[in-house]
């Protein structure tokens, strides 16, 4: 099978995401002609732990083949542990190994690896070299791709504030191996799809069907569905990533349902995946949208809740919980308010008001908010 190639034209920084199956093995290849040479060269990989020995020893492997000097650093990959001391523990990694400015600081695992180590590449001597190896499906179609990098920071009052330190720094290459795939457990892969639907309502009408058309196969993990939608769901935030790469207008509606997603996803006694949350926020960010008075052509709510049931993902909370459900709705709002997208003290949300309309929306009602976080909850 043929690897697909989806260019991201940042400007000043082109680079690229391949996807294929078996792409690991041929990895100094691909690099090569990205003009990212390894012979001679000291590599770190920063691995998720749960793909160290599997995945991670595979690419060290093969890097070393190709003449590469290669260490490894291992990494949690948690919402708690994506914070500073994270990063330090690649950059004593690097230090130990001597990487100098020529080095190369390789990612592999999923978003949370990603962004760590993204992070890492962008400060340690100023910048070095950076390569993203994603092994979850979420990685592959969204969070390897556009520079993002960063950590999470304590919020006042208490919880996690998503991302709220970090850097832009583009990766030279992206490499998504499918086969990689096959050992992600199947809440995890399901859990990246909601990032898909997510791309599917940015692009519009025919990127919504299609998924529609596979969402029983994808949600049993079908490895032809899988390599169908990998690329086309990545291309929509390439194509969005390069109008603005550093999230001055457009790139900012990549973040459908994300305020509403982040502000649930550390809740601690629902332990929901980032894709899960997202899923849960996707409903609510329509559901605004529809109790927005004027805003929406195209009802959307009804339609995003079947395709994401579909998929196995939830489309809301359960209100059986030990915290009474006021209380909980009052944090979600809360922490709502320390999304990055907010400007002046005041919350920005984004909203679709069809398929492939969607708008990052100021001034948006309290009732209509209020409307959002109520359908987070079901019975």
């Amino acid at each position: 099978m043929t690897d697909a190639r989806i260019p991201i034209d940042i400007p000043g920084h082109p680079t690229a995401l391949l996807v294929g199956h078996g792409l690991l093995d041929r990895a100094s290849g691909a690099l090569g002609r990205a003009s990212v040479e390894v012979a001679g060269r000291r590599v770190l990989l920063a691995c998720d732990d749960a793909v160290h020995a599997t995945h991670g020893a595979r690419l060290a492997a093969h890097l070393a083949d190709a003449g590469a000097e290669v260490a490894m650093v291992g990494l949690a990959a948690s919402e708690p542990d994506k914070a500073m001391p994270a990063v330090e523990r690649i950059w004593a990694a690097a230090l130990a190994h001597g990487l100098d400015r020529r080095g190369l600081i390789v990612a592999v695992g999923g978003g949370i690896v990603g962004d760590l180590a993204g992070f890492a590449a962008a400060t340690y001597l100023r910048g070095v070299d950076l390569v993203q190896v994603p092994t979850t499906l979420l990685a592959m179609v969204d969070a390897s791709i556009g520079g993002k990098t960063g950590v999470n920071l304590t919020l006042p009052g208490g919880g996690l504030g998503k991302n709220l330190a970090g850097a832009f720094w583009q990766p030279k290459l992206t490499i998504a191996d499918s086969r990689t795939l096959a050992t992600l457990p199947l809440r995890e892969l399901r859990a990246g799809l909601a990032e898909c639907v997510k791309h599917a309502v940015l692009d519009g009408e025919e990127a919504l069907a299609a998924l529609e058309r596979d969402a029983a196969a994808l949600a049993a993990a079908d490895p032809d569905a899988l390599l169908r939608l990998i690329p086309r769901s990545a291309a929509v935030k390439a194509r969005i990533v390069a109008v603005d790469p550093l999230e001055r207008g457009i790139r900012a509606t990549l973040n459908l349902g994300h305020t509403f997603g982040h502000a649930i996803e550390t809740l601690p006694e629902f332990q929901l995946l980032h894709g899960e949350a997202v899923a849960i926020g996707l409903v609510a960010a329509a559901t605004s949208a529809e109790a927005f008075p004027g805003f929406v052509r195209e009802p959307l709510v009804d339609r995003v809740r079947r395709l994401l049931e579909a998929l196995q993902l939830p489309t809301g909370l359960p209100t059986r919980s030990a915290t009474p459900r006021g209380t909980l709705a009052g944090e979600i709002r809360r922490r709502m308010g320390f999304d990055k997208k907010n400007e002046g003290g005041g919350l920005r949300l984004v909203l679709p008001r069809a398929v492939g309309d969607v708008e990052v929306v100021a001034g948006v009602p309290e009732s209509a908010v209020e409307a959002g976080i109520r359908a987070i909850f079901v019975a």
